[in-house]
This record gives C-alpha cells, structure tokens and sequence, in this order.
C-alpha cells in the first residue's frame, strides 16, 4: 500500500504524463503546428546555419520593449538544442516539455499558497488544461518558456511572502506596517530577479507579470487605504495610471475585443465556474496572497475582454490557483454529502457511484477541452500550400520578397524561409535589427492592404515595386476582389503555381505584353458581333462581367463567371477576329485576333496548362477548352500554344482515365463525379487520338434512360465531349450513346423549350441549351433542336450568367450544324433577341 506522500507523488506524476501527452496532440502529424511555431523555427535554423552573429544588438528590442522587438534567448536555446542533437524533435518537445515543468512549478505555487497537497495538485491539474495554456505549450513559441519563468518567479515571490513580519494577516500592513513587506528573506527575491533577468530577453510576457507583482504592491496597501482612503486613494489612482503607462511603454498590446463565450472556450468551462466559486469563498479571507490572486485574476480577465493578450493564458494563473481551492470543497461535500451515502435504486445503493462518476466527470472535463483545443486550434498547412511550399523552395531565389497576407506569411516564411513583407518589417527586423515603430509598420500594413483591395493595377503596381516585391502569394479568398481579379489577365502577373486552394504568381515590372487600351470600333457586317464581344475588354483580354464564384469545383466550371483570366473565351475570340478580320479586311481585328495569341502564349503556365475556375486550379478541361479553337490556326504563335498545351493534356491521360486536374485521378478530393465524366468525355471528344477507351469508359457509365445525372446540363456537358467524339471518328457506339442522352434530354425538356430544373439551383447558360441543340443535330432529334434554338433566340444573351462564354460557344456550336455564315448571322439575331 502506498502512503501519502507516495499517492501525492503519484497524482502529480499522473497529472505530469496526461499534461505533456495532451501537448503532443498538435503535432501529431510530425508537422509545426501554428503560425508563429514556423517563424520561430525559421529564425533558430537561421542562427544555426548563420551564427548567432545575425541578432540584433538593440537592448530595447532584446527586451521585448520596443513594439516589434523579439528577445531571442528562446532561440538560442533552440539553436543549441538543435545542434547537440541533430534532430527535428526539439521542434516538437520543447514547449511540451516547459510546459509540463510549468505544472509541476504550479503545483509547489499552489502548495505554498494553500499549505494543502490535494489542493496544490487539484490547482496543478486545472492549471495543466487551461486552454490557453495548452495551445501555447504545445508548440514551439518562447511564450512556452515565458510561462515557466512567470510560474517559477511567482513561486519565489510567494516563498518570500510568507517570510515577511506580519504574514497571513494582512490587517498587519497598514500604513507603517507595509514597510515589513520589504523586510522578509532577501534570498528569495535573489532568486527571482535572477529568474526575471532571464525572463526579459525570453519573452515579453514579462511585462504581464511585471504588472502582476504591482497588482501586489497595491494589495498590501488595502489596509492603509481603510485608514486614510483619500491619501491612498491618490496612490491607487497613481498606481493605476503607472500600470496604464507601463503598458503603453511597452506598446503593441493587441486591442482585440472579445466576446464573452472566448472566456469559458480559452480559460476553460470549469476552471471558470470553479475560480469564480473561490473567488467568492476567499474574499473575506485575510490572507494576502488570497486577495492578491482574487484581484489579479479580476483584472486581467477585465483587461482581457479589451486586450485578449492579458486573459490567454495570464488570467488562468491566478484563476487556477484558487480554483483548486474551490475543487477541493467540491470534493470534500462530494464525499461529506448525506444524501448520496445511502442512494437507493431498487436494491442497490448506488450514492459511492454517483460520487464517482460525478467526480471523474469534474476531471475529465478540463482534460477533454484541453485535448479537444490542442487538437483543432492550431494551423497545419494544406496538402496545396505544403504543394506551393515545395514548388518556391525549387524555383525561386533565397533572396526573393513575397506578398501574401499575415495569416498566410506565416506559413510561407516558415517553410520557404523566404522573405515576407509584413513579418519581414515586424519580427525579421525586431529581431535582427532596429524594430521598426507601430507608425512604420502600420505603412507597410497599410501599402500590403492597398495591394489587394486595389482595383486600378496601376496602383498596385506602384506599392508592389517600393516595396521591392518580386513574388504574390494568394490563398483562395483573396482571388475574389482587388488584385486577385486582375491577377489572370494582367501580363504584370506571371502565373507560376496553382492548386485551386494557392496560387503564386511572378511580378514582371516591364513585360513583353503591353496593352491595347482602346476597344475596337468596326461597320457593316458582323459589326454587332464585334461591338457586343468588346463590351468584355478589360484592357489586355476579354473577361466575363461581374458574376459569382461557387464551392464546388464543377459548378463554378459551369457557372462561375469571377475568374477574369477567361483563356477559352480569348482563344475563341482570337480565332474568330482573325477569320473576320480576313473576311472583311479589317486589319484591327487581326492584329486584335494576333495580339490575343501573344497574350495567351505569355500567360500560358510553364508545363503548358490554362488554368480555370476560382480560385484558379490547373485543369485539364481549361486546358484544352483553350487550345481547341486554335488548333485550326496556322501562324506560329498559335502552334505553339497547341503545342504545349496537349503536351500538358498527354500528361493527364492515364489509360482509359483522364486526370481532372495534376494528381487528381479521382473527383473525390476536387468536386463532383459530374466534373470528372465532363473532363474525360470533353478532352477525348476535343482531341480523340488514342481516346476511344476513354470514351467507352463514359459510356460505360451511362444508366439505363440514357442519362448520368438528373441534372439536364450535366447530362448536356457529357453529351457534348460525346458529340465532338463523334464529329471526328463517327464512332457507331458513340451515336447510340447519344441517341439514348437525347432521348433522356427529350423527355425533360418544357413545351417552350427549357429543360426541367433550369433557374432550381442554377439559372443554365444559353451553352447549354446551344449544345443540346448540336446533340439534337447530331442524332436526327430535328424538332427538338429547333425548339431549342427558338428558345434561345427568345432569351437572348443579356442575362446569361457567363454571356460572353455563352455567346462564343453558341457561335461555334452553330458552325458545326449550320457552317459558319449561318452561325454568324443567327448570332447576331440573338443578339437582337
């Protein structure tokens, strides 16, 4: 049997094992968890590789004083660790490690305050599942190590409390009596302002627990304020205000409001409820150290709903410690109640049982929130980013500058070690140099906000080049305003890396591509055509107007209208101008048509994609959606777009497979089975060499009524790939599959020519109803095509939500029923419409 001492012991090692356990759940992926753990990671290996040489040498700075400095010792231990043991795991164990110390600390602070030893590990075991305090001892951040220091200086200073004259009966101190505070061990307070010297080149987090130690001072001075309230209620008022300009000395305290459900999500549920109770308990408690706890926690929790800085985790500490106090009642009138020692349920007493499983559900709770933060507050980066991480680190010089956001310069500096603009201004110069002030850093905050909210390129292009920025950085929010719209299209921008998730793009100051700024004017015949498709000019290309961008991948394929690059309209458009710039000697419209060819050919990717959709991915469909209306073409520029692009489609195809985007085998991880049918049956359809196992593989796939999908455009966009197929290879199989779709197509279409569904979840596209009138063409259905050309002609194309694609699309569908006179002259009729 073990003793008391051997039990205490126990509890406190078991505490010790679940705290650090808990703490390895950020990492479990065997990856730096959270923002800052990269930027900490990427300046310990700096000093490795470069010397501890590169740290700055601003004392203010050093000590965290100034408003971007960064004291660097964590770092050094870092670096040391690092290089005595070869090995990524300091990485991942240290702040586990700090942290679980921090609770053992927490523990001999608790057992010093409350002379009690369940108390002391019941205050250790809430402290140990603080929320707060979990996240920011799991991963590799100096806070880990601030938040022993805070706990060790904390135990010191308590230590020397309980030596000086008059102690626990804080009556003793007032007025003279205050002097004995000054008057205890010397010892002690050695021990802590040696502790506190470490502190200050660690983490600024000393300035919360210099603002604690006054919350102290002030404590003892209750006494004397009873006796002479207006005399000390001038030294609270100046204590008050030394407290204020300490803070604003140290500057840079977040001013982010909270609500109040950020207090129970990040302090934890119970040690909430149970700290208040102690609260409640303790404050008529004579004990200074009682009081001091009641008053601190108070207020930095106040503070903390206006600075989210002083709640997480500082708070928790006082909080903690009298929550343990409070636990220990709980527990005593668990076990003391009367009415749950004989509980009757049939036969059975079962009040022990109802002991029991009320007290392992007060224990669990904490550690369940504990666990549950660790695991989902922390940011790992995505299969896409680490994607783009590895491409930056292969193409791209050590030296370049970045642009990207702050949430995402985190990750990129960490893993790419490369030059961000904002973390460069804030923690790179802070903590190698002079840190820059709040006034010089809200510039350059304000210069990257310009950037992306900007909707003249011109500006953009200004703040980009004083800030020396060679490469953007863009997650897929940031592609649906300012620079992200623009971004396709502009040849400032060089498309070098995208994944439907980030995109990457080079900074060109002078490129080869310069605009044809003015619209083109003709007269005569086609001239609607000409007029209608140059309302779409932005400057360097055609892109559709306004319009909506959508989650799913196919759909925004389908309907999304935000991506300005818009290639396959452009190389319609290109194709188109140069035929009717040679049927009717108009010159402008060939250069126009020309000029196209060259902008594509500068915005086509490196491995010879388009890419489509929003945020932009490299698909294989956009790719030879693209490519297809040139491969007729003969000039140079043309081919060689062709070229590179079906270089790019080979390397998707994969037997009787085609890839929706590169790596993506199966619509699973990207969108709907629907984008996957439209790629394979489209690309074969569009360049049907070796495809006709392909092919079979989509009609395989058809059901019975001749359909894939009950939604009619699906079914419209396979048919489609299905009829180019067949234009081209007159594929027997082929033609029975249609014939089946067109049926299916029949049967759910309305008397008036729209198709049943249409406007439900999507408004369709007049491409859509233009295609099913070629797969109506194409397998004898004549009435049905009829009715729905009418149809189109009587919506006309000013409401369609992709009315350029829709427009260009019907051209070239009508082409293929009616030769291309016909198809010019019905397109200017439903321009009429």
């Amino acid at each position: 049997m073990l003793n008391d001492v051997q039990k205490r012991r126990l509890y406190l090692l078991i505490i010790a094992v679940v705290a650090f356990t808990v703490r390895l759940i950020p990492s479990r992926t065997y990856s730096l968890a959270g923002n800052d753990a990269y930027v900490h990671h990427d300046l310990v290996m700096r000093i490795v590789s470069q010397g501890p040489t590169i740290i700055g040498h601003d004392i203010p700075s050093l000590m965290g004083l100034k408003a971007y400095g960064y004291p660097p010792l964590y770092h050094m231990i870092g670096a040391a660790l690092y290089m005595l043991f070869k090995t990524e795991l300091v990485f991942f164990l240290l702040g586990p490690l700090l942290g679980t110390l921090a609770v053992i600390v927490m523990y001999m602070v608790a057992n010093e305050v409350f002379s009690n030893e369940e108390i002391a590990l019941l205050s250790a075991f809430l402290f140990s599942m603080v929320p707060s305090f979990v996240t920011r001892t799991s991963i590799f951040i100096p806070e880990s190590m601030g938040l022993l220091l805070t706990t060790g200086i904390l135990y010191m200073i308590i230590k020397y409390i309980k030596t000086v004259p008059g102690y626990p009966d804080i009556d003793k101190f007032e007025l003279g009596g205050f002097l004995n505070l000054f008057r205890g061990e010397l010892k002690y307070i050695m021990w802590a302002l040696l502790l506190f010297g470490i502190y200050i080149f660690t983490h600024r987090g000393w300035i919360f627990l210099a603002i604690g130690i006054i919350i102290l001072l002030a404590t003892f001075l209750i006494p004397s304020f009873k006796k002479r309230p207006v005399e000390f209620g001038l030294v609270f008022i100046l204590v008050a205000l030394g407290i204020l300009e300490f803070i604003i000395f140290a500057e840079r305290f977040q001013a982010v409001p909270v609500t109040i459900l950020g207090f129970p999500k990040w302090m934890g549920v119970l040690q909430l409820v149970l700290g208040l109770y102690a609260a409640s308990m303790l404050l008529r408690s004579k004990n200074p150290i009682h009081k001091f706890l009641i008053i601190w926690a108070a207020l930095f929790m106040i503070i903390g709903t206006y600075s989210f800085r002083f709640r997480d985790p500082y708070a928790a500490i006082p909080l903690s410690l009298i929550a343990g106090y409070a636990f220990s009642e709980v527990k005593m009138k668990l076990d003391n109640s009367e009415s749950l020692k004989y509980y009757p349920l049939f036969r059975w007493n079962i009040g022990p049982l109802i002991k029991k499983v009320v007290f392992i559900f007060l224990i669990l709770t904490p550690v369940i929130q504990g666990a549950a933060i660790g695991y989902a507050s922390v940011v790992t980066p995505t299969v896409q980013q680490n994607a783009a991480f590895k491409w930056i680190n292969t193409n791209t010089p050590s030296d370049a500058v970045f642009l990207s956001t702050l949430e995402d310069s985190y990750l990129l500096i960490g893993n790419t070690h490369r030059r961000d603009v904002l973390l460069e201004n804030t923690v790179y110069k802070g903590f190698m140099g002079d840190a820059p002030s709040i006034v010089e850093n809200m510039a350059v905050k304000n210069d990257v906000s310009a950037i992306f909210e900007s909707s003249l390129p011109s500006e953009a292009c200004y703040l980009i080049e004083k800030n020396n920025i060679s490469y953007v950085y863009m997650s897929d929010a940031m592609h649906k305003k300012g620079l992200g719209l623009y971004v396709p299209f502009n040849p400032h921008f060089k498309t070098c890396f995208v994944s439907g998730d980030v995109s990457i793009y080079k900074y060109i100051k002078n490129p080869e591509i310069q605009s044809n700024s003015s619209k083109i004017v003709v007269s005569g015949k086609h001239s609607e055509i000409v007029n209608f498709i140059e309302k779409f000019w932005n400057g360097y290309s055609y892109s559709e107007a306004g319009g909506m961008s959508y989650t799913d991948p196919a759909e925004d394929l389908e309907f999304g209208s935000l991506f300005k690059g818009s290639y396959d309209s452009n190389a319609m458009i290109a194709a188109l101008y140069i035929e009717l710039g040679n049927m009717k000697s108009e010159e402008k419209l060939s250069t126009r048509g020309e000029y196209l060819l060259r902008w594509l050919s500068y915005k086509q990717m490196d491995n010879g994609s388009f890419p489509g959709g929003m945020p932009p991915s490299e698909y294989t469909l956009s790719t030879l959606q693209t490519i297809y209306p040139l491969m007729n073409l003969k000039s140079d520029e043309s081919q060689k777009i062709v070229k590179r692009g079906l270089k790019f489609v080979d390397s998707q195809v994969n037997g009787d497979e085609i890839n929706i985007s590169p790596g993506k085998k199966s619509s699973v991880f990207i969108g709907t089975d629907y984008l996957k049918l439209k790629t394979e049956a489209q690309v074969a359809g569009m360049y049907p060499s070796g495809k006709r196992e392909v092919i079979y593989s989509v009609i395989n796939k058809q059901g019975y009524d001749g359909a894939w999908s009950p939604r009619a455009y699906e079914n419209i966009g396979i048919l489609k790939g299905l009829a180019l197929y067949y234009t081209s290879t007159n594929d027997s199989k082929t033609l029975d599959s249609m014939k089946k779709g067109a049926k299916w197509l029949k049967d759910h279409q309305n008397p008036d020519g729209s198709f049943q569904g249409d406007g439900n979840d999507n408004i369709y596209c007049i491409s859509h109803y233009s295609d099913a009138a070629l797969i109506y063409s194409l397998t004898g259905e004549n009435n049905s095509m009829q009715k729905t050309i009418e149809y189109v002609m009587n919506k006309g194309v000013k409401n369609d939500p992709t009315p350029l694609r829709s427009f260009l699309t019907f051209i070239w569908d009508m082409r293929f029923i009616y030769g291309s006179d016909r198809a010019l002259g019905m397109a200017e009729q439903l321009l009429n419409g």
